[in-house]
Parts: structure tokens; C-alpha cells; sequence
């Protein structure tokens, strides 16, 4: 991992979400980071610099960059970027009970290993310092996320099989997550319990789930109605729908990072209104596997907090958050019809300081001071965000990955002018096309 620096950006655009709920923005601004915070957000050099007391620092010329808050991927399964194109064009179900789940049975900890580090490429160069991860073998994602200096929310499964093959909760996995994320974690790590969904295990496992997540104050991360199938079965099975089934069974009481959530009904959205709970948002990933358009603009209306993900790269074949960014918020105008819905400063919202929160880091993703220094800066000087007008727009209907010049989490460097400071793109690269071969042999 990189160290800490004390730097002081200066002359540069800022758009940041504030305490009020909307968004500001400053042209011509300073901004000065020490010790992993911001210390200050003005409009002098001399304001700004008084921060570091006359001790050594460095400078970062913000002239035609804009410095925004590190993006927040509230859902995702990052060692999927081995299957990336090669699992296109089926439905859900076909997709992930024909096709996925016959391949994880092959899947190695050096795969998830070499998977996650690819995501972590792809993720930083895209403005993303913070990442929920669901998937195999955590103790790999651990290690990934950890010395590539970027924060996350990472699944524990907690459950092992018995004599007879059935799922049983193991709470010393979890608790052993929790120990590590204290000891190794950096402050970068929040465990999290797997909860994949209401229709992949037996049905009194669930209420034995929510009491251990609630027993041990650990978060949930669970897929929650993504298609009509899973509502239509779930409500034929247990008479209620995906949320009130959770419910029920005692979830939602400790922060939940809730994913998709495209098909609501009844009192759906009250329930998840509660506090803690984090709807992941899934555009382009509900689109492809033809799941629909989740009502975001009704979220948000009833008191949701609503973040976004960009699931895994077999599902999306992207992970990058500013096509998220920008495909939500033109759904949400196209589908209500009204232009003003989801506008720039609630998209920006949603893409950071609404994922951070979820995630377990509720002071990422604003910059104010005394905030972690989780930033990105992006390079106004291309065609494609000239004129640049208001900063605010450029950034949610214009700005794309390529734009993306630096990149930094806690007060450290992960990218510094396009270059990676804590990943080595080549060989990651390398080692995810040897993994990638192996669990899709067909790649070759």
C-alpha cells in the first residue's frame, strides 16, 4: 500500500455532495488533504494552506480538472471479470444456473485472486475507491482489496456443509472476518454476511442468518428482487414478496446493502425505507440479463437511500460507475417522462456518498473537512467535455473513465496521473488471462 500524503490542490473545480442533502460546486477552488483528511475546501491558496502549519507538502495543479468524491460500487462479484464475454445474451436464470454456476465449481482461490485484482484494475481507473464484493474465497478478496489500498465491503459466507451435505451457519468464519478486518484491515474493511438470496437455501436458515447477523452487529449484503421470477415464486412458496419474506425472518436490522430491487410492490418500499438499509442500483447489469428497470424515482420519493453497482463483469462486462452514473439517471428521466428526474446532483449523490454509507464508511464520499481523503480527479482538456459549462453536468452526463486522472483512498495515492502506485496492471493482466482460460476454457 502507498503511504499517506499531504498535498494541496490548487485552482481546481469541486463538486461534492453536502450535509443536506443536495450537492455543491466551486470553480477556481483549494483543497488541502494531510493525514488522510481534507483539512480544508476554499477559495484562497493562503486560507487553504494554512492548513499544513508551514510543513512540507505537495501541489497538484487542478487547472481544468475537476476534484470529485472517489466513486462507491454499492454491489459487485469482481472476480467475475474472468467470464467477462463469454455469457452473453441470456435471462437471468438461464445465465446463472446454466452457464455460471457450473463454472464456479471450478473455481480456484488463485483465480478469485487473480479476478479481483483485474476488477481492482479496471475499478481504480475508473474513479472507484470503494467496492462491495460477493463472491468465493474472501480471504483472497481480503488480501486484493487491502494492498491495492482500496476500501470494501466484503461478503463473508458463514455457512459450511454438514454430514449430510446441507447448509449450516459457521459464525466463527464471520467472527474471524470481523478480527481480521480490526488487525489487517487498515480501517479499509467491513464484513459483511452472505445472504445470496431468498431462493438458494433451505427456508429455516434464514431466520438462523438474520439472528447471527444481528448477534454479531454485522451487515448484510442479500440480492432482493431482481426478476419477476424470483417475486412470483417467492410469493407462491411463502405469500409474501422477497422483502417481506426477509423481513420476516428477522433481517434488516443491521445495515443492509439491498441489490437490484427492480421489481416492487405492495408495501415494498416501506420496508425498505428503514434505517440502514442501502437499495444497490444495477442498470446496465438488469438490462443486459433483460430483468427490467427498477423505479428509482419512486425510491427516492419514499425516503430510499439509493446508491449504485455495477455488478459483475459476466453480467455487465464493464465496471465502470459512469455509465452507471448517467444510465440511471436517463431511466429515470425516460421512464417518468419528466426531464428534471434524477438530476445531476442525486445522481452524484448516489454514486458516492450514498454507496460509502451503505458500505460502512459514513465518512467517505463527501468533501468537507474532516472527511476521509477518498478522491478522484478528472481531466476537463478532451473534446468530449469541452465546452465544459457546469461542472455538475459534466460530470454525470459527459465525463466517462478515460477522463479518470488520479485516484485517492484514505489520504493515499492508488493512481497519480494515469499511472497505478499500488497495482501492476501488466501482470495482473497476465495472471487473470491464465486464470480466465482455466475456468473458461473456451477463452483459449
Amino acid at each position: 500500500m502507498s503511504r499517506a500524503v499531504d498535498v494541496l490542490f490548487e485552482r481546481i473545480s469541486v463538486l461534492s455532495p453536502d450535509e443536506s442533502g443536495g450537492a455543491y460546486a466551486l470553480t477556481d477552488a483549494y483543497v488541502a488533504v494531510r493525514a488522510g483528511r481534507i483539512a480544508c475546501v476554499g477559495l484562497t491558496r493562503d486560507h487553504a494552506a494554512a492548513a499544513f502549519d508551514g510543513a512540507p507538502h505537495e501541489t497538484y495543479d487542478g487547472r481544468d480538472r475537476i476534484l470529485a468524491p472517489a466513486l462507491a460500487n454499492a454491489h459487485g462479484h469482481a472476480a467475475m471479470t474472468l467470464m467477462r464475454n463469454s455469457a452473453d445474451d441470456l435471462s437471468l436464470h438461464d445465465w446463472l444456473y446454466n452457464v455460471i454456476f457450473p463454472r464456479e465449481t471450478r473455481l480456484r482461490a488463485e483465480d478469485v485472486r487473480a479476478g479481483t485484482r483485474l476488477a481492482l484494475v479496471e475499478m481504480v481507473r475508473s474513479g472507484t475507491g470503494a467496492a462491495a464484493d460477493m463472491y468465493f474465497f474472501p480471504d483472497e478478496v481480503f488480501e486484493a482489496f487491502v494492498e491495492a489500498g482500496v476500501r470494501l465491503n466484503l461478503c463473508v459466507d458463514a455457512k459450511k456443509k454438514d454430514a449430510a451435505g446441507n447448509p449450516v451457519l459457521d459464525a466463527a468464519e464471520l467472527e474471524r472476518f470481523q478480527r481480521l478486518a480490526r488487525t489487517a484491515g487498515r480501517g479499509l474493511v467491513v464484513p459483511s454476511l452472505l445472504v445470496h438470496s431468498v431462493y438458494l437455501y433451505p427456508e429455516p436458515l434464514y431466520k438462523e442468518m438474520a439472528d447471527l447477523a444481528a448477534d454479531l452487529g454485522a451487515p448484510v449484503q442479500v440480492h432482493v428482487s431482481e426478476t419477476r421470477r424470483e417475486v412470483r415464486e417467492c410469493q407462491e412458496k411463502h405469500g409474501r414478496t422477497p422483502p417481506e419474506f426477509l423481513r420476516e425472518r428477522g433481517f434488516f436490522r443491521t445495515p443492509t446493502l439491498a441489490a437490484h430491487c427492480v421489481h416492487l410492490h405492495g408495501d415494498d418500499l416501506r420496508i425498505l425505507a428503514g434505517p440502514g438499509i442501502t437499495v444497490a442500483h444495477n442498470p446496465q447489469s438488469n438490462l443486459k440479463l433483460g430483468s427490467g428497470i427498477a423505479d428509482v424515482h419512486a425510491m427516492v420519493r419514499a425516503g430510499l437511500r439509493v446508491a449504485l453497482g455495477t455488478d459483475g463483469a459476466a453480467s455487465n462486462n464493464n465496471l465502470d460507475l459512469f455509465r452507471e452514473l448517467r444510465l440511471a439517471a436517463f431511466l429515470a428521466k425516460g421512464t417518468t417522462g419528466e426531464a428534471a428526474t434524477l438530476g445531476a446532483p442525486m445522481a452524484l449523490r448516489m454514486a458516492t456518498v450514498h454507496g460509502a454509507a451503505g458500505m460502512g464508511f459514513p465518512d467517505v464520499g463527501v468533501l468537507e473537512a474532516g472527511h476521509a481523503a477518498d478522491l478522484l480527479v478528472l481531466d476537463c482538456e478532451r473534446a468530449s467535455m469541452t465546452p465544459l459549462g457546469d461542472p455538475m453536468s459534466a460530470f454525470v452526463y459527459s465525463a466517462d473513465a478515460s477522463a479518470v486522472e488520479s485516484v485517492m483512498v484514505d489520504g493515499r495515492w492508488v493512481m497519480r496521473k494515469r499511472e497505478l502506485t499500488t497495482l501492476d496492471e501488466e501482470r495482473i493482466r497476465a495472471e487473470a488471462l491464465s486464470a480466465a482460460h482455466h475456468l473458461v476454457p473456451a477463452l483459449t
